[in-house]
């Protein structure tokens, strides 16, 4: 099977979305892997690939930094390179919106309402909460869930889906590393998920104080112990597992 090499993107349109630092985002593509990469690594049969708060208002605020770019293009590889498998495996697309314009699934002195307060009183059909445009899902296959928390699974079905699928296998994406990426690894971890975070494929928002997104990918992550790996890896494994249990 013929499956996407790293290539440029085009410019993609942004979303006006303003920063709340002119620092460079945390993003490394040479953080060191928990698997030897002469290993043949497989996923097997009964994985998934989560790809998280890939959004327009998350994601603009990035893209136009060089470590955006790289970003943008290595996730979207790996995403092409699942949907390219026979079958595809189960790919799940998370975005953060809230039900009305008022948040009720925010409080006015709740902690994450100020993690996301750049993103207004962002909605279903808000332009923000938009999955940007270079990753989308396969329509009436992929699944894409509402979330208003950083753990993926918060307020909706990501852990009924998993445990339906016989899902034990869980391949995550996204931004941002410290948030999303670093709460979903750890649940799932505790729920005896085998967990992979594309190292190249994550991204911490600025400012990445202390080298918060290398801290967390080569120190926090591989004491869980769960497994870091390169899109190269991962590409190289989706060839080797499978073929993919999605239960239809």
């Amino acid at each position: 099977m013929h499956l996407p090499t790293l290539t440029s993107l085009v410019t993609l349109p942004l979303l006006i979305l303003s920063q709340s630092s002119s620092s460079p985002p945390g993003y490394s593509t040479s953080i060191p892997s928990t698997v030897d990469p002469s290993t043949p690594l497989s996923f097997g049969t009964h994985y998934a690939v989560l790809n998280l708060d890939l959004i327009n208002g998350l994601v603009s605020s990035i893209a136009t930094t060089p470590q955006g770019a790289q970003f943008i293009n290595r996730t979207s590889t790996f995403i092409s390179a699942a949907h390219a498998q026979s079958p595809p495996p189960l790919s799940i697309f998370t975005r953060i919106y809230f039900q009305t314009s008022l948040r009720p699934e925010i409080g006015p002195d709740s902690p994450f309402g100020k993690t996301v307060a750049a993103l207004g009183n962002i909605t279903e059909s808000s332009a923000a909460g938009q999955l940007y445009p270079a990753f989308q899902p396969i329509p009436d296959y992929d699944v894409v869930l509402s979330k208003t928390r950083y753990y993926a699974g918060t307020g909706n079905e990501l852990e009924l889906i998993l445990s339906s699928q016989h899902i034990d296998t869980v391949i995550l994406t996204g931004i941002r590393t410290s948030g999303v990426i670093l709460s979903t690894a750890y649940r799932l971890f505790d729920m005896n998920y085998k967990v992979y975070v594309l190292s190249d494929a994550v991204i911490e928002s600025p400012p990445d104080t202390g080298g918060i997104n290398n801290a967390i990918l080569a120190g926090i992550i591989p004491k869980f112990p769960a497994d870091v790996i390169t899109v190269e890896q991962a590409i190289a494994a989706l060839g080797r597992s499978g073929p993919a249990v999605y239960r239809r």
